[in-house]
């Protein structure tokens, strides 16, 4: 048996096999980055035998993890992730640094519930389950029901999810492979991952497509959506599609807008983007809805997003506060601050450096 360092001693099998099956990644393809033998990989998923410190560390960069994950049994990933993308494309042909992206979004679910339980302020999930034969306006009702929000615009939509037990991260997603990826966990609970590339009414319309697939009890969902609806949808990608346009725009108080602003059958892109603004979504989205409402001319939004040019806006918050979302951000600092974990700790949850992790703090506690 090899010479280890005390800290890979306590390395648990299962730890990396569930690290090499969230990727995908076969035993002999971990072999060959590694480049040891095909039964070395297997005999320390069994525990046979142990990685040298060395090799543990390559393999914490190949999963995507820290080392820590290896030290102790967390929750499993995803028994089945449903790829509904474009056509021809599927899981097992994503990149690595896709994949990758897939196992940080598991690390910030683990980090999250950990803190979480440091702080003993486990999340209470309060998000209603949908049957299949439920129609999508029938559960948007029940959606905003639980908010206690009428047909108003749900600009701050996350943060009313996160209040009801969702996890919720954003992510840079390479080469745009996916809108969101989103999951009912048996310990995270209900978890959804966006794109952090898209813009703010196209994550605020993933978000809630993703959360149309929880309710509906449709499995784990990577989701691509595409710019032009229903191009690539099948059924339950349409039916999440549905959902999200009768949560984010609900027709009667839509009607009602669209006719105070006195607009035309062909209005303007600029009139579509201050009203899209309005209510939270993408000038697409808003545009397909009043296309099937019939206030504004067939075929007309697909004109304006194909030619409509981009205007990059200078996010208000950090990147990185925002893709990690005020409520991680707040327990994080709170573990810091009782001393459950050390500054590098919160630097590393934060994906920040630890001079400006521990200025934060500073700043907050004035």
């Amino acid at each position: 048996m090899n010479n280890l360092d005390s800290k890979s001693r306590i390395i648990i099998g299962s730890q990396l096999q569930k690290a090499r099956e969230l990727l995908q990644l076969t035993l002999e393809e971990v072999a060959q980055e590694l480049n040891v033998s095909f039964n070395d990989i297997i005999n320390w998923e069994k525990e046979k035998t142990r990685p040298i410190l060395k090799q543990l560390e390559k393999l914490a960069e190949l999963y995507g993890r820290e080392i820590d994950y290896f030290l102790k049994e967390t929750p499993a990933p995803p028994e089945r992730i449903e790829f509904r993308g474009k056509p021809g494309q599927s899981l097992k042909e994503l990149s690595r640094d896709i994949k990758i992206i897939l196992a940080r979004f598991d690390e910030l679910c683990r980090t999250s519930i950990e803190f979480e339980d440091l702080l003993n302020k486990r999340l209470k999930v309060e998000l209603p389950r949908f049957k299949s034969s439920d129609q999508p306006k029938t559960v948007a009702k029940g959606l905003r029901d639980i908010f206690n929000i009428e047909e108003k615009p749900l600009l701050d939509l996350r943060n009313l999810l996160e209040e009801k037990g969702i996890r919720i991260f954003e992510l840079p997603i390479p080469e745009n492979a996916f809108s969101g990826f989103s999951f009912w966990h048996s310990e995270y609970g209900p978890s959804v991952l966006l794109n952090a590339k898209d813009t703010k009414g196209r994550r605020n319309f993933t978000l809630a497509h993703e959360v149309a697939h929880l309710i509906y009890d449709h499995g784990s969902s990577l989701c691509y959506i595409p710019l032009i609806f229903d191009k690539y949808a099948a059924d339950l990608e349409y039916k999440a599609n549905q959902v999200a346009i009768e949560l984010l725009l609900p027709d009667l108080e839509l009607e009602k807008d669209f006719s105070k602003r006195n607009l035309s059958k062909t209005p303007t892109e600029k009139e579509l983007a201050q009203m899209a603004s309005k209510w939270g979504v993408s000038v697409q989205a808003l545009g397909y809805r009043l296309e099937n409402l019939d206030l504004i001319e067939r075929e007309l939004t697909n004109k304006i997003v194909e030619t409509r040019p981009k205007h990059p806006r200078r996010p208000k918050a950090p990147i990185w506060q925002r893709q990690l979302g005020n409520r991680f951000v707040e327990i994080s600092i709170e573990a810091y601050k009782k001393n459950f974990i050390s500054s590098g700790r919160l630097a590393h949850a934060l994906q920040i450096p630890i001079r400006k992790a521990i200025e934060i703090v500073e700043q907050r506690s004035k």
